[in-house]
């Protein structure tokens, strides 16, 4: 899932922290974390209490984890396109905003689907939340949004 990631997205827009801030300034994207989620290292002893970082991402953002993989089993994708269908309000031309981490495979494929769904403006930041946190910006901590809907939705953040 990581290494070099190509600079365009056919059908979508390449926004970079400095853009994407500035898009904030004027409208309220959908922000679409789709960085993984933590999984607990495999050499760890068993019984061992595991309590993994928290997760941080741009505010106001919707963490989906591993909404970008390769291959995303078909109830996440499900998933992802109702909750993008709610949030839009069924709006092919509301802006969303898709990243995770540079250098990210993730970010990139889950924003070329959206594309595939029918969104006309979306756009993908490579920069992820390290370009966030780097332009000195604020983050917050995110909850992961799982395919019930457990965490709480982005305008309750």
């Amino acid at each position: 899932m990581h290494g070099a990631v190509p600079s365009t997205l056919a059908g979508g827009f390449v926004i970079h922290t400095r853009a994407l801030h500035a898009l904030m300034a004027r409208e309220t994207p959908v922000l679409l974390d789709v960085s993984e989620a933590p999984r607990r290292p495999p050499r760890m002893a068993p019984g061992a209490v595991w309590l993994p970082l928290p997760h941080q991402d741009i505010p106001g953002s919707l963490w989906i984890p591993d909404a970008g993989l390769g291959a995303v089993p078909p109830r996440l994708a499900l998933f992802v396109a109702a909750t993008l269908a709610r949030l839009t309000g069924g709006r092919a031309d509301a802006p969303v905003v898709v990243y995770c981490h540079p250098a990210c495979w993730m970010s990139w494929n889950a924003a070329r689907r959206l594309v595939w769904l029918g969104y006309r403006r979306v756009y993908w930041d490579p920069d992820g939340i390290e370009g966030w946190a780097a332009a000195g910006l604020p983050l917050a901590n995110a909850p992961p949004l799982a395919l019930g809907g457990a965490a709480a939705s982005p305008s309750a953040r």
